[in-house]
């Protein structure tokens, strides 16, 4: 059997495993789910069905009917969940559609202890992904995002049904007597999608009856070029978090690679840190190039404007960061310390403009020649942590500690605590 023989191929263990199915009620994911049904004697697998409904037709409650019907008579778990209709977004509803529906299936498989997640694309589905990522943007690393196998939020995620075309699972379905509810949605020309799947597959069928078979095989290669890839780019230092919202490297580490090469680089990097793929723009994301470093930052982070009160040995949270300011050392990490005359009301916040920081021979320095000698591009000064005694500024995050001091004066110790 085929689906016998993926997991053979990809060395994937079948006995006793638990499994998750995506299921829609349309044929592809119904002919999957029936398919491990009839594995289940066998390898003595648990089969879960999880149903996302997204509630975007008046009738989608008879997928839901359709699924439980399947699953009670087939002592098969089942699962569902509706999308709350007030998270559903005027414009760019089939992606955020996609994100909650991946939410939900992860959140399923962690809960009921998942081996993996399973959903029902299929070969004709990778050509239109391959045909619309060629449209969009062309970048390769998107030509392979529907991978056989891959991990989403640590979930090991399959795609069984790759080597088959969907004419192959209505076939199926109808030899095997397995009910299944057609999404109307999916006949309308709305959607790019659609387009392609109605007018341009049909002739490129006709020109190669077999190019299903070359879409699989050009995912599979494009897969294990940028794996190799992938494996280069690891050899590289990877960039350091910094200041709790940027990503920094050293200049040095890039300084063999072309532009494009280096621009691949930071791509390849957002897809392994936050599952995100982009175009050559990196939009979503700012990449700043100051003295020796890169720094990668998401747009449209939040930032504290304000500096608030805060006490001696009392946590505080300044731009998601969790701190302590204290007198005692700890077995914590140090941000920074700095000494004072006496005790003080404390603030903390982003460093104001203007602010004069006082030096040891009663002049105070400017802050931006300050941030400019300890290397912090401006983007990232309002995400320095500054810590006021009575309005003046004692101490900046990586930049300045206070230095009108006696050896007498208190020693003050700023820790970073895990949230």
């Amino acid at each position: 059997m085929r689906l016998i023989n993926f997991f053979k191929k990809h060395n994937l263990s079948l006995q006793d495993k638990v499994f998750v199915v995506a299921t829609s009620g349309g044929p592809d994911s119904m002919a999957l789910l029936d398919m491990l049904n009839n594995l289940k004697k066998k390898y003595h697998l648990q089969i879960i069905s999880a149903h996302f409904d997204h509630q975007l037709r008046a009738d989608s409650y008879q997928e839901t009917q359709l699924i439980k019907q399947y699953c009670a008579q087939n002592n098969i778990a089942f699962v569902n969940k509706k999308w709350n209709k007030k998270l559903q977004p005027q414009i760019g509803i089939e992606a955020a559609a996609r994100k909650y529906r991946y939410a939900f299936l992860t959140e399923i498989t962690k809960k009921r202890h998942g081996d993996y997640l399973l959903t029902a694309h299929h070969c004709d589905d990778l050509l239109e992904n391959i045909l619309l990522k060629f449209i969009r943007s062309g970048n390769p690393s998107e030509m392979n995002s529907l991978q056989a196998v891959g991990n989403m939020r640590g979930t090991i995620l399959l795609r069984p049904l790759l080597g088959y075309e969907k004419v192959e699972l209505r076939r199926y379905d109808q030899v095997n007597n397995v009910s299944f509810i057609d999404d109307e949605t999916n006949f309308k020309d709305d959607t790019m999608r659609n387009r392609l799947r109605h007018h341009v597959v049909p002739l490129l069928k006709k020109e190669n009856p077999n190019i299903g078979e070359n879409a699989l095989r050009f995912s599979e290669n494009i897969n294990l070029l940028t794996d190799l890839v992938g494996k280069k780019f690891y050899e590289i230092k990877h960039p350091k978090l910094f200041l709790g919202v940027a990503y920094r490297l050293d200049k040095s580490e890039l300084a063999d690679l072309s532009k494009k090469e280096k621009l691949y680089y930071w791509q390849n990097f957002i897809w392994q840190k936050w599952h995100i793929r982009v175009n050559e723009n990196l939009a979503g994301f700012n990449l700043i190039d100051y003295q020796d470093c890169f720094y990668l930052i998401k747009d449209n982070l939040k930032l504290v404007n304000k500096a608030f009160p805060i006490k001696i040995d009392k946590a505080f949270t300044f731009n998601g960061r969790a701190f302590v300011l204290t007198n005692n050392k700890k077995d914590l990490e140090l941000v920074g310390d700095f000494y004072l005359s006496a005790d003080k009301t404390f603030y903390a916040g982003p460093l104001k403009k203007g602010a004069k920081l006082s030096l040891k021979n009663g002049q105070h320095a400017k802050n931006k020649k300050e941030f400019a000698q300890a290397g912090i591009p401006i983007n990232l000064r309002p995400y320095c942590l500054t810590i006021y005694a009575n309005n003046a500024p004692v101490f900046v995050e990586k930049t300045y500690q206070n230095q009108v001091y006696t050896n007498i004066d208190k020693h003050y110790y700023i820790y970073a605590l895990k949230k």
